[in-house]
């Protein structure tokens, strides 16, 4: 299948949102943040707004994605969501905001090649951050 064709990005940008789902548990779990309500709540929000994102994207609404962005960049500033607080971390942080505000420029532009792109970025972004929180556990759990 073409790379370029909107159903292959949708299914990539689908793999991305479900991995990023299930990473985010785990991760709030690790530190502490597992009450079930609260957790489950929290992620079913991030989920929600990735899903808007996915599909504003497949669909090319700006107004859906514009409105993910918007409650993922509120979230990334809550405390459930900070879950470490090294530099390493909050450049992960700076890096997820980052991308998620180019995405809502690229669909402010209606450019949704490049909102695709930003929001893999984004996707990207949050992969390698819970990749780096996982390698902290040991450290975190002799605290």
């Amino acid at each position: 299948m073409n790379p370029t064709h909107p159903a292959f990005r949708a299914c990539l940008l689908s793999l991305a949102v479900a991995a990023l789902v299930v990473s985010s548990i785990s991760v709030a779990r690790v530190h502490g943040k597992d009450d079930p309500q609260t957790l489950s709540t929290f992620m079913r929000k991030k989920l929600d707004a990735s899903s808007l994102i996915l599909e504003g994207i497949t669909i090319e609404d700006p107004k859906l994605v514009s409105e993910g962005a918007d409650v993922l960049l509120e979230m990334s500033r809550t405390e459930i969501w900070n879950v470490l607080t090294d530099e390493d971390y909050r450049e992960f942080n700076r890096e997820f905001r980052s991308s998620v505000r180019k995405l809502k420029e690229a669909v402010g532009d209606k450019n949704f090649d490049n909102a695709t792109l930003q929001w893999m970025d984004s996707v990207k972004a949050c992969v390698e951050c819970h990749k780096y929180v996982r390698s902290q556990r040991p450290v975190l759990k002799k605290q």
